[in-house]
């Protein structure tokens, strides 16, 4: 399954890249992060090889997920908690706790509308200790995309709702293959 969305997005692994990269250079000390829609476990297999963590929650609505990740981490996956909980639920972020890092990659829409994103980065934001970082990546729409414009943000959209829900220093780092990867600091 995993393998088939690298194959169409031959891109993912450069935003693995991008997101390791940010994460061990922002953190000079060992830190926790929480991944948000962690699927197969792509993103975390990267970021455990390449970052310093101290604790690793994946936390997906589907326990088909988990297994496949747990599969495709092998021995990885015992440094991971699996964490069954649902974006599409008002209080997503609730079984995370606070963490110096939260990261997403091409999850945050499963909100099913875009509407819904205010709120789902405003609890993200409650779960990032002070001076933490959020890692944002999503697909984004423009006008003459095929992408549904009720169900992802626009590229422009998204950093301006992340700086509105409180995250400070709202910097695109990668635009690729219609997503874009935006770190944000917490505020302090």
């Amino acid at each position: 399954m995993g393998g088939r969305t690298v194959t169409r997005r031959p891109c993912r692994p450069r935003f693995f890249e991008a997101f390791s990269v940010a994460l061990s250079t922002y953190f000079e000390q060992p830190f926790s992060v929480a991944e948000l829609g962690s699927g197969p476990g792509h993103l975390a297999k990267a970021v455990l090889a390449q970052c310093n963590v101290a604790a690793y929650a994946a936390v997906d609505f589907s326990n088909a997920m988990h297994t496949i990740a747990r599969e495709h981490l092998g021995q990885a996956a015992s440094a991971i908690r699996f964490v069954l909980a649902d974006f599409r639920e008002s209080n997503c972020a609730g079984p995370i706790a606070s963490v110096d890092a939260v990261i997403t990659m091409q999850a945050a829409h499963e909100v099913r509308h875009k509407s819904r994103l205010p709120a789902l980065f405003r609890q993200i934001r409650d779960v990032v200790r002070p001076g933490g970082l959020f890692l944002f990546c999503d697909h984004y729409a423009e006008t003459g995309s095929t992408k549904n414009s009720e169900l992802f943000l626009s590229s422009d959209e998204q950093p301006t709702l992340l700086a509105e829900a409180g995250f400070s220093e709202v910097v695109r780092l990668l635009d690729e293959g219609d997503m874009a990867y935006t770190p944000h600091s917490d505020v302090d």
